[in-house]
């Protein structure tokens, strides 16, 4: 059993403030805490009440709607899914056909993060109304993909934008970024987005970035020009000025089985140059 907590746990502590004396909704006795950060978990009870976290402490004997003996399991924040297709490109599909989303609320994920690999619904005022009128049960953050907003523009030809073109795709970025948008993503291994040079990416990159958005890609190649691909992630970044993620990095294909040394290598010194690049990946 993992209980997600949808706010930190070291948002009330027994310590900071007096314990409220009010009924809890739900009480949680005997799990080990962990607050979301590099801390070591602590045993400890939670009361909620409402959608809320009220106490944590020694809550035994408190009285509470319901009950749960925890004891030898964890209890978490709820974890955050940086790389979700719950919400792509398809307002009928996904958490709109399933909001419940029970297969990420019964593993622990209470946020997810929608328009992965360049692809989002434009404008992403779409996503949000919709999701307004039909709420979810996990909280919701998107990305506006390139992608999307070059196939819109520049359709599917394989050529540079224009000059017209791309003050377009900015346009496209800053009108996203200002409705919400947490960053700008791209699929530069799929069409259309791997007709774009990199020039362009770092100009819409430099618009996500005056908004305090965040760049994710789905790199050009991940097999046997992978540490191009990596090294083109991170001049996207750098140049663009704006906090990059290499998003499910991996090494495809028998010969370049290795090359994750060289590729972390390639972010090291990125980092160590004052790049703000990070990388994640999946099972």
């Amino acid at each position: 059993m993992l209980f997600a907590a949808m706010v930190l746990l070291t948002s009330c502590s027994a310590e900071q403030e007096p314990l409220p004396v009010e009924p809890l909704d739900i009480l949680l006795i005997g799990g080990m805490l962990y607050s979301g950060d590099d801390a070591p978990p602590t045993p400890g009870d939670i009361g909620i009440v409402g959608d809320r976290i009220v106490a944590i402490g020694e809550l035994a004997g408190r009285d509470a709607a319901l009950t749960l003996d925890v004891s030898g399991l964890a209890v978490v924040p709820g974890f955050v899914d940086i790389h979700s297709h719950a919400v792509r490109d398809d307002l009928d599909d996904g958490i709109f056909r399933w909001p419940d989303a029970e297969n990420l609320i019964r593993q622990g994920v209470t946020t997810i993060v929608g328009g992965p690999d360049g692809s989002s619904p434009l404008p992403v005022t779409d996503t949000f109304d919709a999701l307004a009128a039909a709420p979810a049960s996990v909280n919701f953050a998107t990305f506006v993909g390139h992608g999307s907003i070059r196939g819109q523009v520049v359709g599917e030809d394989d050529r540079p934008a224009t000059d017209e073109e791309l003050e377009l795709m900015r346009e496209q970025v800053r009108l996203a970024m200002e409705s919400g948008a947490f960053g700008l993503s791209s699929g530069l291994i799929y069409a259309p987005g791997r007709f774009a040079q990199t020039e362009e990416v770092v100009e819409l990159a430099k618009v996500a970035g005056d908004y305090g958005g965040i760049y994710i890609s789905h790199m050009r190649e991940e097999g046997l020009a992978v540490l191009d691909s990596v090294a083109e992630t991170i001049r996207i970044g750098e140049e663009g000025g704006l906090p990059t993620q290499i998003t499910h990095h991996k090494i495809v294909g028998a010969p370049m089985w290795g090359s994750s040394a060289a590729t972390l290598g390639l972010v090291d010194d990125a980092i160590a140059r004052g790049v703000d690049v990070s990388i994640d990946q999946y099972p």
